[in-house]
């Protein structure tokens, strides 16, 4: 049940999960992983070993991977990483009020 739309290219070894639409002339790397019902927008490229988690719905370029990690762990670094840009900016304002 997945459906690709015209012009799209997609290398070699990248998986697809079922029920998930991607849009016309998007570029997709190989050894892609996409897990299923998603939606991929029209002229999104997707760097070569690229997990997919989420729909895609603003056309870009998307790069994600992150290491093999045990669950527990892998679990506590991806929410951390999550909130890396906030974070970042709440160290800077309060490097300023400090100094």
């Amino acid at each position: 049940n997945v459906r690709i739309g015209k012009h799209a290219i997609i290398a070699a070894a990248t998986a697809v999960a079922g029920s998930t639409e991607i849009g016309a002339y998007c570029m997709i790397g190989g050894c892609v992983s996409i897990a299923g019902h998603l939606t991929i927008a029209p002229h999104t490229e997707i760097s070569g070993a690229s997990v997919v988690t989420h729909s895609i719905h603003k056309a870009g370029t998307y790069t994600g991977l992150f290491p093999l990690d045990d669950t527990a762990s892998w679990g506590k670094n991806a929410a951390a990483l999550k909130q890396l840009f906030a974070l970042r900016d709440r160290l800077r304002k309060l490097e300023k009020t400090h100094k």
